[in-house]
């Protein structure tokens, strides 16, 4: 917040276009989120737009504006209050204002663009600080590092999560070429944890990674291995992420911690992910319970084709896409853990381009997540 704001020299930020619509009327457009602002005011307070560079302090452009005036409209801080709204609104911007936010400088220039969006969404330099700060300490660990997770995993360290604890058992192999981030024929035969650990640390090579290689079963000791974690990712599709889901699912509603589930649901590509909230939206069991009533009228036969992992493929953009809207969907938690994240389930189809999408309901009667109602 600024201290002095007769000695502030406000300067208009990048990233946010300008638009006279009459001699009164003037629109801000955000070019990140596309968010618009329409103000009706004094034609010199829009003519003072031009003037806000921050080579000029309010004392000095009231001054200037006082030259034009005739109608004494800047009686009682007129333009003071108008430099406030635009200050409040994240139009006008400190200079220096991501240099003021305690993090580290070579961390802070190369998300300097995503600082920036992030100003477009909060409006506030203040909140700026506040989000990447907390992205800068959260401890995400992610199950699952094949086609999705590889993905996911790039991004949220592109975004400044830097703290990682790295969950797969198993190796690069010769069909990851497809799908999956981190393959290079060099990497064949290595396993999937070490060789992800690397592509982060090619991004950020202050980043802290700790790993695990072993499969999520029924016997993992969750309360020990995620003792620390903050955030946690599920894209494990082996045994099959519905088991791996309800199971990091129990243990994060039993422990308060937010859990991301994207991957494959029986093999639907171009999956769109929940997000988990204990007490806030359905857990995994709601979700299950939800889609057997939804679909018990199907009835699958055998299939003939007994090894369908190696018969059934995908496309590295479906794999991607499925990893971006998780990636999303987390940053927007981080962003505002009370916005209203509702129980639902997605697939982009491919042959159209059709989004489909479920609306799930928290289940009343759900043993698991139902108690946490009862508390509240």
């Amino acid at each position: 917040m600024i201290e002095n704001w007769n000695k502030y020299k406000p300067r208009l930020r990048d990233g946010v276009d300008i638009y006279l619509e009459s001699e009164s009327d003037v629109t801000f457009v955000y070019l990140s989120s596309r968010k618009r602002i329409k103000i009706k005011c004094h034609p010199l307070l829009i003519k003072s737009l031009s003037w806000l560079t921050g080579d000029f302090s309010i004392e000095e452009l009231n001054s200037r504006l006082m030259n034009f005036s005739h109608e004494g409209f800047l009686a009682n801080n007129g333009f003071l209050e108008f430099i406030k709204y635009l200050y409040g609104k994240g139009i006008l911007i400190s200079e220096h204002w991501i240099d003021e936010i305690s993090l580290p400088h070579l961390y802070k220039k190369r998300l300097e663009r995503q600082l920036n969006f992030l100003l477009d969404i909060t409006d506030s330099s203040d909140e700026v600080s506040r989000v990447q700060s907390n992205i800068y300490q959260a401890k995400i660990a992610i199950f699952g590092l094949g086609s999705v997770g590889s993905w996911l995993c790039r991004e949220l360290v592109m975004m400044g999560f830097r703290n990682f604890l790295l969950i797969d058992y198993d190796v690069v192999s010769e069909f990851d070429i497809s799908r999956h981030e981190f393959f290079e024929q060099k990497t064949i035969g290595i396993k999937k944890t070490e060789v992800t650990q690397q592509m982060i640390l090619d991004i950020d090579r202050e980043a802290c990674i700790k790993i695990f290689d072993h499969a999520l079963t029924i016997d993992t000791d969750l309360e020990n291995l995620l003792l620390e974690i903050d955030f946690i990712v599920d894209t494990a599709d082996e045994p099959y992420i519905g088991y791996t889901g309800l199971k990091l699912s129990r243990y994060c509603v039993e422990y308060r911690k937010p859990l991301m589930i994207a991957g494959g649901f029986d093999a639907h590509l171009g999956s769109l992910g929940e997000l988990i909230i204990p007490g806030v939206t359905p857990c995994a069991d709601c979700y299950n319970t939800f889609f057997k009533e939804s679909l018990k009228d199907w009835k699958p036969i055998n299939h003939p084709v007994i090894e369908r992992r190696i018969s059934f493929g995908g496309l590295v953009s479906l794999s991607v896409l499925t990893a971006s809207t998780a990636a999303m969907t987390i940053i927007r938690y981080f962003i505002d853990p009370t916005t209203k994240f509702e129980g639902e389930r997605g697939e982009l189809l491919f042959d159209n381009y059709d989004l489909t999408v479920f609306s799930v309901p928290k289940n009343s009667t759900c043993y698991i997540c139902s108690h946490l109602d009862n508390e509240k």
